[in-house]
């Protein structure tokens, strides 16, 4: 196989070509909100079609902040390694063949927020994406394409005991929503506040 990609040139166009694709899921998320078709002639009416939509924007905003955290973590790492192979970027695309899911499985959380079948379709999803994007962290370590001083200084036991609960969670949430849809989200919900503190403190 060809060694392709393993300029600093090419490996910086692959990630461009990333983070556009992130922007342009980011954005298609918030495209699922759409104004009355019939216009509005009471504040009353205003009121209680934005209140229909508040579980979708609860959705959004966890959605949009996943990926938000995801693409911090995606710089950092694209940052961090020497070069990027074939199989690197394999696996990048199989993170984002899951992540271009999420607006579909949002907008189906959104609008079934009680039903616990739209629930698990959502919380599988953030599973598969999270781990799609650790499957490109272990291979860099494995393969060394980032320096041995860098890995040990990530690789700390409270980066581990985050992700590890993180997942653990994650996994939860699928059979929780079927005692509980609410207690499901609040399971998501925790992930992500574990892994914004854990972004904070780097």
């Amino acid at each position: 196989m060809l060694k392709q990609f393993t300029e600093e040139a090419e490996k910086n166009r692959f990630e461009t070509f990333i983070d556009a694709i992130l922007a342009i899921i980011m954005t298609i998320l918030v495209l699922e909100f759409k104004v009355p078709d019939q216009h509005v002639n009471s504040d009353v009416e205003i009121k209680t079609f934005l209140k229909e939509l508040f579980p979708s924007f609860i959705s959004y905003f966890i959605s949009f902040s996943t990926i938000a955290v995801l693409w911090i973590d995606h710089h950092n790492l694209f940052r961090l390694i020497k070069k990027a192979d074939v199989p690197l970027v394999f696996l990048n695309f199989i993170f984002v063949l899951f992540l271009s899911a999420t607006p579909f499985t949002t907008s189906l959380a959104g609008r079934n927020f009680e039903n616990a079948y739209a629930i698990k379709v959502v919380a599988l999803n953030y599973l598969l994406m999270n781990l799609a994007f650790t499957s490109i962290w272990i291979y860099t370590m494995k393969y060394k394409l980032i320096s041995d001083h860098i890995e040990k200084q990530l690789s700390t036991k409270l980066e581990n005991r985050v992700i590890l609960s993180g997942f653990l969670l994650q996994i939860a949430s699928i059979p929780l929503a079927n005692v509980n849809t609410y207690c499901s989200l609040a399971a998501i919900i925790l992930v992500l506040i574990l892994h914004v503190i854990r972004l904070w403190h780097h």
